[in-house]
C-alpha cells in the first residue's frame, strides 16, 4: 500500500511539474522591463519620480497600481502601465 501512495504522489508531483514549468519559462521570456512601464506613463504625461520607479520595479501588480495611484497616476493609466511591466 505504501507504494502504491509513493508512486501517486509521484506521478501527481510529476504532472504538476510539467504543466507548471512550461507556463514559468513563458514568464520569464515575455516579461517587459520595468523601463516599457516607465515610458508609458512618461509618454501620458507623468514625469518619472522615484515612487514610480520603485512601481514598476515591483513584483507584484496590485502594489504597483496602488503605489502609482498614490502618486497621482490615473488609475486606468496605472493598470496600463503595470500591466506592460508583468506581459
Amino acid at each position: 500500500m505504501r507504494a502504491l501512495k509513493n508512486a501517486a504522489f509521484t506521478a501527481g508531483l510529476f504532472a504538476m511539474t510539467m504543466f507548471t514549468l512550461p507556463a514559468i519559462a513563458n514568464a520569464a521570456t515575455t516579461a517587459q522591463s520595468p523601463q516599457e512601464c516607465l515610458a508609458y506613463l512618461n509618454s501620458h504625461g507623468y514625469p518619472t519620480t522615484q515612487a514610480r520607479i520603485d512601481a514598476c520595479n515591483s513584483l507584484v501588480n496590485a502594489f504597483c497600481i496602488e503605489i502609482l495611484e498614490d502618486s497621482q497616476v490615473a488609475s486606468e493609466h496605472a493598470r496600463a502601465a503595470c500591466d506592460l511591466r508583468r506581459d
